[in-house]
């Protein structure tokens, strides 16, 4: 390995090889666009595989501990029960008649072939959001309390994490963004962060204070905070509570992990 994982991270990928039955193995990858990436072992694959992109720094031990987390989080759930959110071209379709006026307008602005590629964009990353910053929030919060070697480490990724969601408050991008993916996008930044600020007592959200995302991300963190059940089911629960607040239901389905 071009780099050694701490101890807590070994340990973390000791508990999936015991929680799953099945080992890692551990491959380079010069064109990974993250440090890291674990890609876990299909139904009948024998392996986890733990990707590293050559060079990568410290930063790569928070990513395998998040996604060794997500899941052991997975199995702890009876094998029945393991349900994934997916995306689909049905789901996606939903997605595009909800939002099409907007869609039409931006397209008159940027033009039709750039706004073409837009649309996935937007897509995927809100449905990225809704089913990821619920689990993660839960993540976060144990890592923090049980793991403290990698602490330094995972705030300094949820800091540039924060940072960068914050340039989604841009007028400019409001201009040329759906107006639902604009909002439920920064309602959702907002929840992830108020809770972790809460929990890790630090300031993560004061640049939201004066915009109308605390209006509705402000409950949906005290519905995470207060409502949350700390299991995979739990995950699945909370993600369609969001996608309720939101209006977003529609736009992913439930799937076996081993369908």
């Amino acid at each position: 390995m071009p780099f050694e994982l701490m101890k807590s991270v070994e340990a973390l990928m000791d508990q999936v090889r015991k929680k799953t039955g099945k080992s890692f193995e551990t491959a380079e990858i010069s064109s990974l666009p993250v440090s890291a990436r674990i890609e876990p072992a299909a139904k009948g694959v024998p392996v986890h595989r733990l990707l590293i992109r050559p060079g990568a720094g410290e930063a790569a031990n928070y990513i395998v501990a998040n996604q060794c987390c997500h899941i052991l989080r997975l199995y702890s759930a009876p094998a029945e029960r393991r349900m994934i959110p997916v995306a689909n071209r049905r789901t996606m379709m939903s997605y595009i008649m909800e939002t099409e006026d907007d869609i039409h307008r931006i397209g008159e602005s940027v033009g039709k072939d750039k706004v073409k590629k837009l649309v996935t964009m937007w897509y995927e990353g809100v449905v990225y959001q809704l089913t990821k910053m619920p689990p993660d929030i839960m993540i976060d919060k144990w890592l923090y309390d049980k793991c403290p070697e990698i602490r330094p480490v995972q705030l300094k990724s949820i800091r540039k994490q924060r940072d960068t969601a914050i340039l989604s408050l841009s007028e400019d991008l409001k201009r040329i963004t759906p107006l639902k993916i604009y909002n439920s996008s920064n309602i959702m930044n907002y929840a992830f962060f108020k809770t972790l600020e809460d929990h890790f007592h630090l300031d993560f959200v004061a640049p939201y204070h004066n915009t109308p995302f605390i209006f509705e991300g402000g409950p949906l963190a005290k519905i995470t905070q207060q409502q949350y059940e700390d299991s995979h089911e739990g995950d699945n629960e909370m993600i369609n509570k969001w996608a309720e607040r939101l209006n977003l239901t529609k736009w992913f389905e439930w799937k076996h992990y081993e369908s």
